[in-house]
């Protein structure tokens, strides 16, 4: 960008100290100065501007930051009083909301229109309109070029009698072809802005004008737009184009909404021979306005903590006038909260599209200071702790438990390849949860991101047995991914989850005999039991049905009405397909559910007086779970029932149904109960159980 020092003394008075030093004022502000043309008043600058900064593209933005530093006010350009009892010039349609503001101000141009003297200095410099000393342009279009760089309102200039009808705003809905104001043909791209008459398209919003309106130094009558289009959509079609206008350029970076008409006003002071400069005769009249306008919008506010710039600055004694007032050189308008002592930053139309919350607002006034008078150390730390995240607080609670019972914690990847997602997918079918893919993978083990994190821990077990590991117990917190999951956890395409997974040898004594199958699964559940219960809760087993785990040896967790989580031995297929050559042991806890039942345990001192134990041996169905009836029987609400737990579960040969032993335990806190109205309870239990669900003492 192009600043012309000559423009910029126009706006704000500056010390002359200041003038000799301007480069080196402006790097310490942010704007970068790549290189100087000329000496003086005379200077150009060119400035790197940032991709975010619109306002610097101009000397009044440029002067808000000097203004912001020394203080010294604005000289904002002369304009023509506000329009009032214009009539409409050509009717606009404004069909898309990428457009907040059209204005089109039609005017009528005298013969060899005549340019004032000072933007001929600016505007027939060498580098801003042909070669130095003269102009290849249309006086009208090179004044509308001077307010630009003046006020930033890029604005465009259509020869009235080249338009017919109206003027309509919309997107592009397939690839159009234009022929630009260069002479060169373009591409324009689907949902582009473009502005039309009634029969063609003549201009792309924000980027060029099309040759088929342009203006000429004959034309006598013109239509001046001047507009504020949505900046994404901008860069997208220059992009699409490839193409850079000055335009383009400061689209890009955000227009100011409230800059469209105060530009046309502008432009007709310099081309109406307002002020003298030429005579009113030989300037341009002014014959009717229309304006297009979307529901503007609230201003953006951000709470104003004159305390943290403090602290931020590491400046204590910053008076809050001296914070308030750089701000207020900026744009920014201080209002009061409801609360005492509350304020608001409401923030200039011209940065509505770079300030968005409070750190922000510390960096506008840093600049303004200079980042050279904040102090070079540290700013005292903070006393209070934050709370930790509920999964850091989960984490805390289940971590000692499970390396207390000899697992290691493992991190695995997120990442499986497209055969392993197969082989998922055979055993579960439509019940697997559905796959993100990574369509550009490194590699081919890394195409699928994982649903589950079975087939890691699996792998990971079976490798430890092949290095002669006889006991492998693995835990992982992480996270799984699929579309899925944003119906059922409320964010979408990932969970938190527990995983743990357990192979051979439960012992490691070398006299011991291995535990059995169904030994490792009860000491599983043992373990699973505690974690439920470290988090403040009681856990229940439950009938579950979970496609990558064995149908016959699975089951459910369960906390109160909540689900949070499975685990049973891993589906004999899909172990086969993973090549495993022991049984595996799977759990998955949902982090969650665990997180939302947490809550503090409670405990009671153990009653004084004795307990009274029963066991009762029952008939199942060998398809039936000991869990369940375990659960049957303790929500038959026994008078002084302590607890219930299984004490065996065995099968005899030739029998068609399992024996389960349950051991009862009756306590009362107030009184020694008797052995009569013990067993009144369990005949009681005995009935219901025989009445209401068929089971049957085993003799």
């Amino acid at each position: 960008m192009k600043l012309h020092v000559s423009l910029l003394a126009k706006c704000i008075e500056l010390p002359s100290s200041v003038i000799t030093e301007l480069r080196h004022v402006l790097d310490d502000l942010g704007l970068e100065v790549k290189d100087v043309e000329g000496e003086g008043a005379s200077a150009v600058f060119n400035l790197e501007t940032l991709a975010n900064r619109g306002d610097h593209l101009f000397a009044l933005g440029v002067a808000r930051e000097l203004s912001a530093r020394y203080l010294s006010p604005i000289k904002h350009p002369s304009m023509v009083p506000a329009f009032q009892d214009l009539k409409p010039s050509l009717p606009v349609r404004r069909l898309t909301e990428a457009c907040s503001r059209y204005a089109l101000l039609e005017v009528e141009l005298p013969k060899n229109m005549v340019i004032r003297p000072d933007v001929r200095a600016i505007m027939y410099a060498a580098g801003q309109s042909g070669v130095a000393g003269e102009s290849n342009k249309p006086a009208i279009v090179d004044t509308l070029n001077f307010v630009q760089l003046e006020l930033g309102q890029p604005m465009h200039a259509f020869d009235r009698e080249k338009i017919d009808g109206e003027i309509i705003i919309e997107l592009t809905q397939g690839k159009e072809t234009i022929e630009a104001l260069d002479g060169n043909s373009y591409q324009v791209p689907p949902g582009a802005i473009i502005i039309k008459d009634r029969k063609k398209i003549v201009a792309v919003a924000g980027v060029i004008g099309c040759s088929n309106s342009m203006v000429s130094s004959s034309t006598t009558r013109v239509l001046l737009e001047s507009a504020c289009f949505d900046p994404v959509h901008v860069r997208k079609t220059a992009r699409a184009m490839g193409l850079s206008t000055d335009a383009s350029y400061a689209f890009e970076r955000g227009s100011d909404v409230e800059m469209v008409v105060p530009a046309l006003r502008r432009v007709v002071f310099l081309a109406g021979g307002a002020g003298g400069a030429i005579k009113e005769e030989a300037g341009a009249h002014v014959i009717g306005l229309t304006i297009a306008d979307a529901p503007q919008k609230e201003r953006h506010k951000i709470p104003l903590s004159i305390k943290e710039i403090r602290n931020q600055m590491n400046l204590p004694r910053l008076s809050d006038v001296e914070i308030v007032t750089r701000l207020k050189h900026l744009g920014f308008l201080i209002e009061p909260g409801v609360a005492e002592g509350d304020q608001f930053a409401v923030v200039p139309s011209w940065r509505v599209w770079d300030i968005r919350n409070a750190e922000d607002i510390v960096e506008e006034v840093v600049r303004c200071f200079g980042l050279s008078r904040v102090k070079q150390e540290l700013p005292p730390l903070a006393y209070e702790v934050p709370e930790a995240p509920a999964l850091e607080q989960l984490v805390a609670k289940l971590e000692p438990l499970l390396l207390g019972q000899g697992f290691f914690e493992v991190m695995t990847r997120s990442y499986y390849s497209a055969e392993v997602a197969g082989y998922l997918e055979k055993v579960a079918g439509k019940r697997l949860p559905t796959h993100v893919r990574i369509n550009n993978a490194l590699e081919k083990g890394y195409s699928h991101l994982k649903v589950t994190n079975l087939v890691h821990l699996a792998e990971l077990v079976e490798e430890n047995q092949k290095h002669g590991v006889r006991g492998s117990r693995v835990f992982e917190i992480g996270r799984l991914f699929s579309p899925d999951f944003a119906e059922k956890d409320g964010y979408a395409f990932e969970r938190e989850v527990i995983s743990l997974a357990c192979a051979g040898r439960w012992s490691d004594n070398e006299w011991r005999k291995p535990e059995s199958l169904e030994q490792r699964v009860q000491l599983f559940r043992g373990v699973l039991d505690g974690l439920v219960g470290a988090v403040g809760q009681g856990v229940s087993v439950s009938e579950s049905d979970e496609p990558l785990l064995h149908p016959g040896v699975q089951g459910s967790l369960k906390s109160g009405r909540s689900i949070c989580g499975h685990f049973g031995l891993i589906h004999p297929e899909l172990a086969a397909l993973l090549g495993l050559k022991q049984p595996v042991l799977y759990a998955e806890l949902e982090a969650s559910v665990l997180g939302r039942v947490s809550g503090e345990r409670s405990f009671e001192l153990p009653s004084d007086f004795p307990s009274v134990k029963r066991d009762i041996t029952l008939k199942i169905p060998l398809r039936d779970r000991v869990g369940r009836v375990e659960r049957l029987i303790s929500e038959a609400k026994l008078q002084n029932l302590f607890e219930v737990s299984v004490a065996d579960d065995f099968r005899k040969e030739g029998e068609e149904f399992r024996r389960a032993t349950f051991r009862l335990v009756f306590q009362s806190r107030e009184r020694t109960l008797s052995h009569p109205e013990v067993d009144a309870g369990m005949e009681q239990l005995l009935a219901s159980l025989k009445e209401k669900h068929q089971l049957e003492l085993a003799v």
